[in-house]
């Protein structure tokens, strides 16, 4: 196997196992998290993985930069016709234009480019012989207005080789545009730098120019402060039917795209490119890992809220049974009426556990957000009665089951389990003249029918419990997950070492 297979195969695994989950649990980093691992998959799947298989490919150019700072006119200028539609409305760039080579047209129905996720690409096909090494993309803007123009922005410039950072004279200094260059530089792109709509003063084309270089040699992205080193293209006539300056106007950026043609150049921006897609990925999976350790964590915590609340409630409960203050008997020693209230006590006592647990979960951003996609976690479940009166009925079939051999008749040790249901519950005292007055006195017999209440109880509490539990469970992250993803990613990182090396 080649090192170049072999990272394709690692960078097929990483990929394969980034798409084998989703970031679900709710709150303010749900969204941030899930683009991001979206991102990354995309760029795998879309950039690297076709970028390695087809090294040959032409060099993709990305136009990129603040809205209303002229990439349409630049790409046409450089095309010589037409090819993206300027305007004064903005943004006027809602979908990629490429402007490909026609002999390359079949890389981008399929394969390479083939994903750039709209079904708005425009392609236009030409014989200039600068596309013959060379596709330049005129992206949508990064701070449209329209949240898929700025997707599919981002889409673009995933699958660059090479960035043209284009600017205007009277905007090259905004926040918008540095974001911009912010992005462009995790990736580790090769840049050109354009500053569009300079006036003719030369002193004042200098002052700018100057004062740009400054900025971007601050940010790291010249070497030296050099104004040379930045295409400058004066505020002149568009011409209307091709949309684009005189050829003049762009000669020398065309003259350094050109150099592209050269095979050495060529790889070596292909390479600086891989490489810093590379980087950004491992970057990436190392900030997603610990997101999904994080999603762990908080789950964790959200469950042991949850179980807290509810063992809380259970051990109230059960020192009140033990004192015989769970239930207030209101209707005398009748079978019926003990099922009744002692159901009504399981419900009520689930009810309060549910409002602890979720008075505890709303102390955070996650645990509102999972209280607003289930607001019946407020109170207790809907089934959570009729397993009440299950556990209840539960709970006098074994008083019963238990006095056989001591009360003959079916009839009879119902009404004496009844009996000392009432006693259990604290609603009545055992006197002299009660039937079966030894029998229903015995203590023994008693704390064993509190600790089969207790049980019932139990059941009850832990099935409404299992509502919080399972809600938890579903938006949680697999055991291992995090330590897995940063595995690949070091396969990745050591099976990229062997490729450039």
């Amino acid at each position: 196997m080649t090192a170049a297979d072999a990272l394709r195969d690692s960078l097929e695994e990483l990929a394969g196992a980034l798409e084998g989950f989703e970031f679900r649990l709710p709150g303010p980093d749900q969204g941030p998290r899930e683009r991001a691992r979206a991102e990354l998959v995309r760029s795998i799947r879309e950039y690297l993985l076709p970028r390695l298989q087809d090294p040959e490919a032409p060099v993709v150019a990305v136009v990129v930069g603040p809205t209303g700072s002229g990439k349409s006119v630049l790409l046409n200028s450089l095309a010589g016709q037409n090819a993206s539609e300027p305007g004064a409305l903005r943004p006027t760039t809602r979908s990629p234009v490429v402007w490909a080579h026609r002999s390359n047209s079949g890389r981008y129905q399929s394969g390479f480019l083939a994903g750039l996720g709209s079904r708005d690409v425009k392609l236009v096909l030409g014989e200039d012989p600068l596309t013959k090494q060379l596709t330049v993309i005129d992206a949508p803007d990064f701070e449209s207005v329209y949240l898929d123009s700025r997707e599919v922005g981002e889409q673009v410039l995933a699958v660059a080789d090479l960035c043209i950072f284009i600017a205007s004279a009277l905007r090259y200094a905004d926040t918008a545009a540095w974001k911009f260059l912010d992005q462009v530089r995790q990736r580790g792109l090769p840049i050109l730098f354009v500053l569009n709509r300079l006036g003719t003063d030369p002193e004042a084309r200098k002052v700018i120019l100057n004062h740009f270089a400054a900025m971007l040699k601050t940010r790291d992205l010249l070497l030296e402060a050099d104004a040379s080193l930045i295409f400058d293209v004066s505020e002149q006539v568009v011409y209307p039917r091709r949309g684009g300056l005189h050829a003049d106007a762009v000669a020398g950026i065309r003259r350094e795209l050109s150099l592209i043609s050269d095979p050495t150049l060529r790889r070596e921006v292909v390479r600086q490119s891989t490489e810093g897609a590379l980087a950004e990925a491992i970057d990436k999976v190392g900030r997603i890992a610990d997101a999904v350790q994080e999603d762990r964590a908080v789950v964790e915590t959200l469950q042991t809220m949850a179980d807290q609340a509810y063992a809380a409630e259970l051990t109230e409960c059960n020192q009140l049974i033990q004192d015989g203050g769970l239930v207030v008997m209101a209707g005398g020693e009748d079978r019926q009426v003990v099922v009744r209230e002692l159901a009504a006590a399981f419900s009520r006592r689930a009810g309060i556990a549910s409002r602890d647990a979720a008075t505890l979960w709303d102390g955070l951003a996650e645990g509102q957000a999972l209280l607003q996609l289930a607001p019946t976690l407020w109170r207790h479940g809907p089934d959570t009665p009729e397993l009440a009166t299950r556990e209840a009925e539960a709970w006098m079939e074994s008083l019963e089951a238990n006095l056989i051999g001591s009360v003959r008749g079916g009839r009879k040790r119902r009404v004496a389990a009844a009996q000392l249901a009432a006693q259990v519950l604290g609603a009545s005292e055992v006197s002299s003249g009660t039937r079966w007055h030894a029998l229903l006195g015995d203590e023994g017999l008693k704390s064993a029918a509190r600790q089969r209440l207790e049980g019932h109880l139990a059941n009850v509490l832990a099935s409404d419990a299992d509502r919080f539990l399972a809600l938890t469970s579903r938006v949680n992250q697999p055991t291992g997950l995090a330590e897995t993803v940063r595995g690949l990613a070091v396969d990745v990182s050591a099976r990229a070492g062997e490729f450039y090396e």
